[in-house]
């Protein structure tokens, strides 16, 4: 049992490595020049404006602030090596530490997981119980091929489609398009303020 764990935990160490690499390489690749991203620059404004607007000094100066003028290999351990001391950089948008806006978006992120861990487990084990002591019945070939096709479909697809089906005027207005609480949520009593809540963050899982 030592042994396995040990191994699971050097197994996660390449993955983790490989991870950083491929959104590295994806946030790197991506088309736009971040130091224009920075300036609040365009390709189209810096053509029609570019004196008053960007100059070629200040592209310099953030291309070394955040060193883009190092090659791609040195570019990914400078950057995990801010990563690793804690340092996610600031915003474009608002220039805000990037580590504050996950901060705050955090205990939302972290109580939707919660939820979603307990309905999925209060659904499966279940299921899964019935499967085992039925095994072979048309139920649990059913279940079976049924929860393989829902575990296939992507969880953004399926979120995009809730979202536009379940909170859009033209289809079923149930939930809020953005938030955890209903408009009225100060006016209403605390049961109904708990049910609104719960429905709303089903609908989010």
């Amino acid at each position: 049992m030592t042994q396995y764990v040990i191994k699971r935990i050097l197994l996660f160490i390449p993955t983790l490595i490989i991870i950083t690499m491929i959104t590295f390489l994806i946030c790197r690749l991506a088309p736009g020049d971040p130091t224009e991203m920075k300036l609040g620059q365009t390709g189209e404004a810096m053509k029609s404006d570019a004196k008053n607007q960007m100059t070629e000094q200040a592209k310099e100066f953030y291309k070394k602030k955040f060193g883009l003028d190092k090659s791609l290999p040195m570019q990914y351990l400078i950057w995990m090596g801010n990563m690793l001391k804690g340092d996610f950089g600031n915003s474009f948008k608002d220039n805000r530490p990037v580590l504050d806006k996950i901060t705050e978006r955090l205990p939302v992120s972290v109580t939707i997981s919660v939820l979603s861990f307990f309905l999925i487990y209060s659904i499966a084990i279940p299921i899964g119980i019935y499967s085992a002591a039925r095994q072979y019945s048309f139920t649990d070939r059913f279940t079976t091929v049924l929860l393989f096709i829902l575990y296939s479909l992507p969880n953004f697809w399926v979120a995009t489609l809730a979202i536009v089906f379940l909170c859009n005027v033209e289809y079923v207005k149930i939930f809020p398009t953005s938030g955890i609480r209903s408009e009225q949520f100060d006016s209403l009593t605390f049961l109904v303020n708990l049910e609104t809540i719960s429905c709303i963050y089903f609908c989010r899982l």
